[in-house]
């Protein structure tokens, strides 16, 4: 029975992501109190971790962490984590980048309104003991049949436009250079920064994908109509604080809400004293549903990963390798083994490996297992973690490249995977194929002869002029040095009276028996493997 995954949670995960790890048959330890350096002794315990947004995971935890397979933060990024590092250790990171999507529109929507009705300034004027209900209907608007300006786009403007919608507001959209890009199905008029200021009675900022000054100057704010009304999400990074403050204060900008991302933010010293600003906490994700979708996200990324699965949208997994993986996963078990074969049957390094996909396999986005392929000849030849997630970049340092082919309709298989490499004096190929729900692995082919076998721990492949009583020799060799033969596969025919035989043992043998077997025995080829 196999050892039970664990998994750090340095997160306050609400109980249904504990229980769902749980469920996944892993043992989840939470323990929130731990800081770096208590992280870097401990973690070498766990299989996975879960942080919570920007919790930093350093280069140092990640090589103290041996066994880690996958580390998960419930934030929609991943800046905490040296992702790099995790690559090259082929470590998975997943995150949860839609968590917040809903709570992000809904904050958007809620500022909106409150710019509508001025509810900044009648909240200072009730604190203040003041009762002004002409005044504060005076400066409050409506916002149906208005014109809405979204300035930069994301997933969470899609809960924006589409209450738009229903409240009968005209939305137009500019995307300037690096702020988001517009859904086509979203129901949105693009128009250029000139015409968006002009016409909008409300401005959504968001925040800009790039690291330049602010979107929104006074420039902008000078094209604006007089009393727009302006939300910025963009954490001090999308409206000059300063020019919204002059602004809020000569009326040009009849009311604005700013999200402040934190207590020391320099945007909320300079908006404190403007007036009609609302500000507010930037924490977009921080509703009970929106932590709860993020949790949940994280949590079943990782089990998959624990699983031997690979989530869709895995921050540091090319995508395009994992267009299917769903079908192509089941499989990666026997990828590897079929590169770690192949790299110990080899009589040189191996540098360039050729993959033939045959079947129904061959139909699939193969990339990722061709990375599996990589990850197992790497392994054997670097002695470090080497998996689909870090195989790409270690197989480019060591001068290892990968040629796929595709072969499709073979009879006898419904899928065939076929690694071959040449090198001096030896060509070397085997197939191999899964069988069943469990897509049990089996060797099908060795040096072009048919066999059949299950790869195990401990084995040795042989070549040989076919001749009676090898069998037995190889036998009684096996039997002084206490090596049990668990099963064995022979296949011949194929090239004239040469055999092959794979042989899966119980005990290990070493290269220096198998090179004794083939001098006693009159082998062509005998080769001991450890998977």
């Amino acid at each position: 029975m196999s050892e039970q995954k664990r998994v750090a949670i340095l997160e306050d995960l609400a109980d249904e992501c504990i229980a769902a790890l749980e469920e996944a048959g892993l043992a989840a330890d939470v323990v929130p109190q731990w800081g770096e350096a208590e992280l870097e002794c401990a973690v070498a315990a766990y299989d996975a971790l879960v942080v919570g947004p920007s919790a930093p995971v350093s280069a140092a935890v990640l090589r103290a962490g041996r066994r880690l397979q996958v580390v998960g933060t419930t934030g929609p990024g991943v800046d905490g984590i040296d992702v790099d590092e995790a690559t090259r250790r082929g470590v998975v990171v997943v995150n949860a980048p839609e968590g917040d999507v809903v709570s992000r529109g809904e904050l958007a929507l809620a500022l909106l309104f409150a710019c509508a009705r001025g509810l900044a300034r009648a909240d200072a004027d009730l604190r203040a003991g003041e009762w002004e209900p002409r005044s504060w209907a005076d400066g409050a608007v409506e916002v149906r049949g208005k014109t809405l300006g979204l300035v930069g786009l994301d997933q969470s403007s899609r809960v924006l436009i589409e209450a738009a919608g229903v409240l009968g507001l005209r939305v137009l959209t500019a995307a300037p250079a690096g702020i988001g890009a517009r859904s086509p199905e979203w129901p949105i008029e693009p128009v250029d920064a000139g015409r968006l200021y002009a016409e909008s009675d409300f401005i959504v900022v968001g925040a800009p994908a790039g690291t330049g000054g602010p979107v929104v100057g006074a420039g902008e704010i000078a094209a604006m109509k007089t009393g727009v009304r302006i939300v910025d999400l963009s954490a001090g990074r999308g409206v000059d604080a300063a020019v919204l403050s002059e602004a809020l204060r000569g009326g040009r900008v009849a009311a604005a809400a700013v999200g402040v991302p934190g207590p020391d933010a320099p945007v909320a010293a300079a908006l404190a004293a403007a007036p009609n600003v609302l500000l507010t906490p930037l924490l977009a994700a921080s509703t009970a549903d929106a932590r709860l979708r993020a949790g949940m996200t994280v949590a079943e990324q990782v089990a998959s990963v624990l699983r031997g699965g690979l989530p869709a949208g895995a921050v540091n997994v090319p995508a395009a390798a994992a267009v299917d993986a769903a079908d192509s996963m089941p499989h990666m078990g026997l990828c590897v083994q079929l590169g770690r074969l192949l790299v110990q049957l080899a009589d040189a390094p191996v540098e360039t490996v050729e993959i033939t996909y045959g079947g129904s396999i061959a139909y699939f986005d193969t990339r990722l297992l061709t990375l599996g392929v990589l990850a197992g000849v790497l392994r054997q030849r670097t002695g470090e973690p080497v998996n689909y997630v870090n195989a790409e970049a270690i197989a480019a340092d060591a001068g290892v490249t990968a040629v796929e082919k595709q072969q499709a309709g073979l009879p006898d298989f419904p899928r065939l995977i076929t690694v071959s490499t040449v090198g001096p004096g030896t060509e070397v190929s085997l197939s191999g194929t899964t069988l069943g729900p469990r897509h049990k692995l089996r060797l099908v082919t060795l040096f072009g002869e048919d066999v059949d076998i299950e790869p195990s721990p401990h084995m040795a492949f042989l070549r040989y002029v076919d001749a009676p009583g090898i069998g037995g020799k190889l036998g009684t060799l096996l039997g002084e040095w206490g090596v049990n033969i668990a099963h064995m596969s022979v296949g011949r025919g194929k090239r004239g009276n040469e055999s092959v035989m794979a042989l899966t043992l119980d005990d290990v043998l070493t290269q220096e028996q198998a090179d004794e077997l083939a001098a006693q025995c009159g082998l062509l080829y005998a080769r001991a493997v450890e998977l």
